[in-house]
């Protein structure tokens, strides 16, 4: 029968260790042993404790009876027995059976009795011959009972409180996920009461002062089964979430998602293969560029236990193949609730394989080649203890954090929120939103928008609300951005602008107006780059030609001309040449992208159609640009 504690072996070592006189057992306590065990085997809890009691009562001298005791009580979850047993056998025998010094120190670590832990942890070792080969557990649990001694002599600069207001209960509330701004919360409630405990999804909002009375999401996001581990998307409007043993679930747990149009929520879509498989999956979190969704699975292939996976949302919305995170972030225990700053690079997770006080901690990992290969930073006591903390959630300012933790050992799980300054010293991420409208109608438009910093491939990507019009998004700190928007029907729409008045702004508003798409509609392509006196194109350009030649794809019946503008710099022979030349230099790049020569046209106006005066630099700036016109839509 294999056991649940120990090794069996007889292991001789030095010191204050000291090993019992032999001991014959009588025919009868061997019989008796016998029984416990078969109860064991056949999960027979209650009758494997009884059988174990009168055993020990019976032969209290006998190690092997407080031994199967230990095993009986660790099976059947009760640890606190299972701890005074493996006392009473170290008492009568120190050396028989060293892993009991394990296991006591691991269960006093995992209460956050880290004095006892250490002692015991240090009698085991000193009956370990060979502590390089140590498994990874123990080696982990050795560092992290000298990490805990530390963090808890010095004096912590962190100190989360339980997040006011109506969110938290006598019930267990955990897994919180912030909108971008912090002005929507979604978190998952179990309740408890007569029968099977069930979790459910709550949302709020932030009004004034604090967050409003929760409320239930609707059927069919919320069943009578169990619905939780969730995150939302920056702008609140995706929501993924796990949901188990559904009709259309791949195993007993899958990941879903449901888009918020107006007020009213989609009915939730299995993410299917290869997301979801037979195994279990959770903790998923979509990052900020909507295009790689991060997620916690056991199935094989991974590092063992939970890990953190990565798949990426293809062209024609299929999902790509799976990517193990890998160490550092994985390890063989468990790891879960990812998610990543607008910064792309910030990873926040849990997990219980690192260093750490006890339990799942709080870590951050910086996925940056620059660094080279380092690892993941424990958040510290008193974010973490020797209890559980998970799903960290941060809003874009990271002045703002929220976790669960079951520190409070009377009302179980609750949300507690720290300051976020300490992690993440510099506010890099600003939140950006507006309106959609059409131009001339002045109706909402359900556009994709995105922000890209000048000269990065980091995108910041949403879909406005088709009902309303509105975004709302997190971007990152840099000198200067493109900003896009298309939607079917109209003109691809970019503005370049400088951040001089986010440096200063926590939250900016933009309203953007689409032109819709026929005869005689105009725009400027305002993040087309030449170097002075050049026409040849600048890889800041790639973004506007991209949108473009989806315009083209939207609309494979349009006709257009790309025209180039100059200001009033230089002779008007050599404006009208060079302003053709960029044209031209537009018109092939599209043709080498597949679109057709006969629906493009270059012309170079050179400085005849000003937009502006040519008497000042930012009119001048104005006037030099590159613009493209609809000719005809069949």
């Amino acid at each position: 029968m294999s056991r649940f504690l120990f090794v069996l072996a007889f292991v001789v070592c030095s010191g204050t260790l000291h090993a019992q006189k032999a001991y014959k057992a009588p025919a009868d306590a061997l019989r008796q042993l016998k029984k416990v065990e078969q109860a064991m085997i056949d999960l027979d809890w209650n009758e494997s404790r009884s059988l174990s009691d009168r055993l020990v009562k019976r032969y209290p001298e006998w190690i092997e009876a407080w031994k199967i005791r230990a095993e009986v009580y660790q099976g059947s979850g009760d640890i606190k027995n299972s701890e005074i047993a493996l006392r009473h056998l170290v008492r009568l025998d120190s050396l028989a059976y060293p892993e009991a010094y394990r296991w006591i120190a691991e269960w006093s670590f995992q209460r956050g009795d880290y004095s006892v832990a250490s002692v015991n942890m240090k009698k085991y070792l000193g009956s370990v011959s060979d502590t390089a080969g140590l498994p990874y557990s123990v080696r982990i649990l050795r560092s992290s009972i000298r990490f805990a001694i530390q963090q808890t002599t010095k004096e912590s600069v962190t100190k989360p409180e339980k997040l006011a207001g109506p969110i938290n209960t006598d019930q267990d509330e955990y897994f919180p996920s912030l909108s971008v701004d912090g002005s929507t919360l979604v978190f998952t409630r179990q309740t408890k009461g007569e029968g099977i405990p069930t979790e459910d999804l709550l949302y709020t909002f932030y009004r004034d002062s604090g967050y409003v009375k929760p409320e239930l999401f609707p059927y069919p996001i919320n069943t009578s089964g169990n619905e939780g581990t969730q995150s939302l998307s920056q702008d609140g409007r995706v929501m993924f979430f796990t949901a188990c043993n559904r009709p259309d679930t791949k195993g007993g747990c899958d990941l879903y998602y449901c888009i918020k149009t107006g007020d009213q929520w989609s009915e939730p879509v299995n993410l299917g293969y290869p997301v979801n498989t037979r195994y279990w999956e959770s903790t998923p979190f979509l990052t900020q560029d909507g295009k790689r969704l991060l997620f916690a699975s056991n199935r094989p292939g991974g590092s063992g236990g939970m890990d953190i996976w990565q798949v990426s949302l293809m062209p024609d919305r299929s999902w790509s193949k799976l990517v193990n995170l890998g160490s550092p972030v994985n390890t063989p225990l468990d790891e879960r609730s990812p998610i990543m700053l607008v910064d792309g690079k910030t990873l926040f997770f849990t997990s219980n394989g690192h260093v750490g006080m006890g339990g799942f901690d709080l870590y951050k990992y910086v996925m940056d080649k620059q660094r080279g290969t380092h690892q993941p930073e424990n958040l510290g006591y008193m974010v973490n203890t020797h209890g559980d903390e998970d799903a960290l959630t941060v809003d874009a300012g990271h002045n703002l954090g929220l976790f669960t933790s079951n520190r409070d050992t009377l009302n179980g799980k609750d949300i507690y929120q720290i300051d976020m300054s300490r992690y993440i010293p510099k506010r890099t991420v600003f939140t950006l939103s507006g309106i959609v409208r059409d131009r001339k109608s002045g109706l909402p438009v359900g556009a994709s928008i995105e922000v890209q910093p000048h000269g990065d491939t980091l995108v910041s990507r949403v879909e406005a609300d088709p009902v309303t019009g509105e975004f709302l998004m997190g971007i990152s700190e840099r000198p200067s951005y493109r900003i896009g928007a298309s939607h079917t029907g109209y003109l691809p729409y970019s503005q370049f602008f400088e951040n001089d008045t986010l440096l200063w702004n926590e939250k900016v508003e933009y309203l953007i107006e689409m032109e819709p798409v026929q005869a005689g509609a105009a725009i400027v392509l305002q993040n087309i780059f030449f170097d002075f006196n050049s026409y040849e194109l600048l890889p800041g350009s790639g973004q506007d030609l991209e949108s473009v030649i989806a315009l083209f794809q939207q609309n494979p019946g349009i006709t257009v001309e790309v025209s180039g503008h100059t200001d009033n710099t230089g002779t008007d022979e050599y404006n009208l040449v060079l302003s053709r030349k960029r044209a031209e230099a537009v018109v092939k790049y599209l043709i080498s992208r597949g679109i057709s020569a006969t629906q493009l046209s270059a012309k170079g106006y050179g400085r005849t159609n000003p937009r502006s005066t040519n008497e000042s630099e930012e009119g001048r700036a104005l006037n030099r640009r590159t613009e493209l016109k609809i000719l005809s839509v069949r």
